[in-house]
């Protein structure tokens, strides 16, 4: 399906993402398709009562992505999160 969106995209086109899966999962599959640029941004699923204990974060700013895709340092153990995937797509003749 990626190698379809990667074909049917314009240079520089742009592929957004929303998944629960996390980057452990997504991430090698993204990379192995198409020679796309990557960001990650992150939402909570659902605010809670408690979520003054939880950290809030910024859509606008996109998360550092580690070779392996584990953001646990980043968003904790069980995050309950939803994933954004920004891919854009390189020239063709690069």
């Amino acid at each position: 399906m990626l190698e379809e969106v990667s074909r049917v995209l314009k240079d520089e086109g742009v592929y957004i993402l929303i998944t629960y899966g996390s980057p452990v999962y997504r991430l090698h599959l993204l990379r192995e398709s198409c020679s796309w640029t990557i960001k990650l941004h992150v939402i909570e699923k659902l605010p809670s009562a408690d979520s003054s204990e939880r950290q809030s974060w910024d859509l606008t700013s996109p998360i550092t992505l580690d070779d392996g895709g584990s953001l646990e340092t980043v968003v904790g153990k069980n995050a309950d999160l939803h994933y954004i995937y920004v891919c854009t797509k390189g020239k063709s003749g690069s």
